[in-house]
């Protein structure tokens, strides 16, 4: 997957002929949530292939705070916006160009039993980005809902039928498409893999001076650095013991983020006996680039669910983009990359405080085993190689 160099990337858009391009022509609709880097990322892609012939966005998700798993009341706010605002944006479409392809963004699944019978009335291609598993997330990793209870087999049924309905399926790991593939008996050459990939602000950030941020001033300690909403699937657990038990070189454990698991944090900062980590609550994203670049190592997702296996995080891009060295669990999502990188991306087992531990102490104490990635490694990280192929994929006349 990550094998397509940049030149070959390259070569595939200029040579795509003008048939191709035209076959493959995308339109984005619908209250996609444009504060998510994966929808910022995916429509810059398609946007610098030279495919994206518009978006018709209805803005609906500004005002819900971020949050994978969003309550109930915003959930319906959003579909009161979406009400009000679906009338003129389905007249755009329906008024738009011959042929060009519906892409759904994130989470576009919401919207699909809307679309879905007006693109085949169209006879359009209907491209959902199904980034985050709806029933994996809500009833497996977070336990929101029991398994096998009504609300959980609504939820199933729900994201089956949904999915059933796009003709291409993306996906940001090989990994999730097996899973979506398996779990709701889809077939598999539905999916086309795009990888999340990094912001310019973060590849960028070796030319900028430094600033001061939330981290304060620098003490001499390497600072080893976890950002990200605190849920299972990242096993802050994990962190935080990893951090109890560290004794290698002294270094600043900093956990940055807001979720589910912030009791635990609030219970570990306010031991009497001292916390083992140092807790920030919130980072603005413009500011996070400057954050990670003043940690020495940063950590990746520790949890030990299936779907914590199938994840690339975009953090742990936004982190290699950087030029930081990153931690994070092994997982088949990963360890290819891992193989490929292993300066600049080390693997523990999933749910191992000792190991990640272990693994700290000597990095900080072998700084010389840490390398940077490469400008033309960071290529192949970004969504472009997906890109491409789901340009090729929309140009088939025969996608279903």
């Amino acid at each position: 997957m990550v094998a397509l160099r940049r030149d070959a990337i390259l070569v595939c858009l200029k040579n795509r002929s003008y048939r191709t391009i035209m076959r493959a022509r995308i339109i984005a609709f619908g209250a996609y949530d444009t504060r998510k880097p994966r929808v910022r990322l995916l429509l810059d892609a398609i946007r610098r292939a030279g495919v994206l012939e518009g978006e018709i966005h209805i803005a609906g998700w500004g005002e819900v705070s971020q949050t994978n798993v969003p309550s109930k009341l915003a959930v319906l706010k959003v579909l009161l916006r979406m009400l009000v605002a679906y009338p003129a944006a389905l007249w755009s479409l329906i008024r738009s160009s011959r042929g060009a392809s519906i892409l759904l963004p994130y989470p576009g699944i919401v919207e699909i039993f809307l679309i879905a019978p007006l693109a085949r009335i169209m006879r359009r291609k209907l491209v959902l980005d199904a980034f985050l598993p709806i029933y994996d997330t809500i009833v497996v990793d977070r336990g929101f809902a029991k398994p096998g209870g009504p609300i959980a087999r609504i939820i199933w049924w729900f994201e089956r039928l949904a999915l059933r309905l796009a003709d291409v399926i993306l996906v940001d790991t090989d990994s999730h498409g097996d899973y979506f593939a398996q779990e709701f008996g889809i077939e598999p050459s539905r999916f086309c893999t795009v990888l999340v990939g990094a912001e310019k602000q973060f590849a960028l950030h070796g030319d900028r001076e430094p600033v001061d941020d939330v981290l304060g001033k620098d003490d001499g300690r390497p600072i080893v650095l976890f950002y990200g909403q605190l849920i299972p699937l990242h096993g802050v657990p994990t962190i935080l013991e990893a951090a109890r038990n560290y004794d290698g070189p002294e270094a600043r454990w900093v956990v940055i983020g807001l979720g589910q698991l912030e009791p635990l944090l609030r219970e570990a900062t306010s031991h009497p006996a001292g916390s083992p980590v140092e807790w920030i609550e919130w980072v603005e994203y413009e500011r996070l680039p400057d954050v990670i670049a003043r940690a020495e190592i940063c950590l990746g997702v520790f949890g030990a669910s299936d779907k914590a296996a199938r994840v690339i995080p975009n953090k742990l891009f936004q982190q290699l983009a950087v030029g930081k060295s990153v931690i994070t669990r092994a997982s088949p999502a990963v360890d290819a990359l891992a193989q490929r990188f292993p300066g600049a991306l080390q693997t523990v087992p999933a749910d191992d405080p000792k190991a990640l531990a272990d693994a700290v102490a000597l990095a900080i104490s072998d700084r010389t085993s840490l390398a940077p990635l490469q400008a033309d490694a960071l290529a192949e990280l970004s969504p472009d190689a997906g890109i491409a192929r789901l340009i090729e994929r929309l140009a088939d006349q025969n996608v279903r």
